[in-house]
């Protein structure tokens, strides 16, 4: 179940980037974009991709997978607030949504890739390392974006919307702390154990 679930959101995330590189998305981020060309495709595409991720949030509340439920359905809500009530105030074809996903898609498809192919071969220890590499690198850019989504939602009439923008890192810490804790651990496991010295007498 969770090789074809995970499998399936890899995919949704991955049509994500080749939405934002290929057209609407490309041309939106150099500014040239289309907007209701890009509200008809890489919007749906992300939404998608969003609802595939739900699957996620079920599998940790069901116990299928040792996830904390609490920490996905955080990650879940604000990814939802940002692209279902977010994105519409400045628009698709914005710089700040394109960068987000184009950030958003490549770090899930790793990141859901990852738990696929971790699922296929317990016994390769490199493919969670590529997770716990990935994952601090793309997280953060992502929250970055998210941020600068508000920012120009507020700068468009909605000087409320700064204040959600300042609390907004508040919801990035305990996921980062997860995330870097369940990297040391991984990278920890992979450091040769020392052998216990002998003492001669």
């Amino acid at each position: 179940i969770l090789v074809v679930s995970n499998g399936i959101t890899c995919l949704t995330w991955a049509l994500v980037v080749l939405k934002v590189v290929a057209v609407p998305g490309y041309k939106a981020l150099a500014n040239e974009g289309d907007p209701t060309a890009c509200e008809e495709s890489l919007s749906p595409a992300i939404q998608i991709a969003l609802a595939a991720s739900l699957l996620e949030l079920l599998s940790s509340v069901t116990g299928i997978t040792r996830t904390n439920p609490a920490m996905v359905a955080l990650f879940t809500v604000a990814r939802s607030v940002i692209e279902l009530l977010i994105a519409p105030m400045i628009g698709c074809a914005a710089w700040q949504h394109v960068c987000l996903g184009l950030a958003w898609g490549i770090g899930d498809s790793v990141r859901f890739g990852c738990f696929t192919l971790g699922a296929l071969f317990p016994d390769k220890p490199l493919i969670k390392s590529i997770r716990y590499s990935v994952g601090p690198i793309a997280f953060p850019i992502g929250v970055l974006f998210e941020i600068l989504m508000l920012i120009r939602a507020a700068s468009d009439g909605r000087p409320g919307m700064y204040i959600v923008a300042l609390l907004w890192p508040a919801g990035f810490y305990p996921l980062m702390k997860q995330l870097l804790k369940q990297r040391r651990k991984h990278f920890a496991s992979l450091a040769p154990k020392k052998k216990p010295e002998i003492k001669q007498i």
